[in-house]
């Protein structure tokens, strides 16, 4: 499912991760946000992108992140955004690299639709006692086991965004503008950034800002 002839060192960085995964080196849940994200690695621990899944989003069924469950049990009347489609903020995600790329902004790290398991993913009881179950037979009875077309846990679609490093977060830099004003030429450069995430925003429609 992971093909990407037309970016090979995308697919490239998807195969490492998949092949972490398979070494026992798993996807690391990320505490901060509204939905279940996680931070994926290499074969040697490396974290080398972020990968949402779909049914872990804000307002899908396997969130792990409580406060949205809370909201929808407490506040159903303002829970979610009536003008958008639940369950699609993967696509979002992919969508808003593919404009990034063809209005050549270079302001959103390459994103696209990947499909990845993992033990450390949200799965449903039934899931995991079934993945259970065949490993079972598959040890006990190989020739039964060998009939199942997958074994471990399957595969969960979302968006996998490269990870860029030397970056930190926005209050880091927003704290330190207040205590070291920008040089001139600094400050340009940094407007000339976010006209372009404006830009891309407004095309976009993006409603999370």
């Amino acid at each position: 499912r992971n093909d990407f002839p037309e970016d090979p060192e995308f697919a490239e960085v998807v195969r490492r991760a998949e092949l972490a995964s398979e070494r026992g080196i798993f996807p690391e849940r990320i505490s901060q946000g509204s939905s279940g994200s996680y931070f994926v690695k290499d074969p040697q621990g490396k974290i080398i992108g972020v990968f949402k899944p779909k049914n872990e989003e804000p307002y899908g069924q396997l969130n792990p992140k409580w406060t949205k469950w809370l909201q929808k049990l407490c506040c159903p009347c303002c829970f979610g955004r009536d003008c958008l489609v639940l369950n699609q903020g993967y696509l979002s995600e992919a969508g808003a690299s593919l404009v990034d790329q063809k209005l050549e902004l270079n302001i959103v790290p390459r994103t696209k639709v990947v499909y990845l398991a993992s033990e450390t993913f949200n799965y449903s009881a039934i899931d995991r006692v079934k993945s259970r179950g065949k490993r079972l037979a598959l040890e006990k009875v190989p020739k039964v086991g060998q009939r199942f077309n997958r074994i471990g846990l399957p595969p969960k679609v979302g968006s996998f965004q490269l990870f860029v490093e030397g970056y930190k977060d926005a209050d880091y830099w927003l704290r330190r503008f207040e205590a070291e004003p920008l040089p001139e030429n600094t400050n340009r450069q940094l407007l000339l950034q976010f006209e372009r995430l404006v830009v891309l925003d407004y095309i976009i429609r993006n409603t999370g800002k």
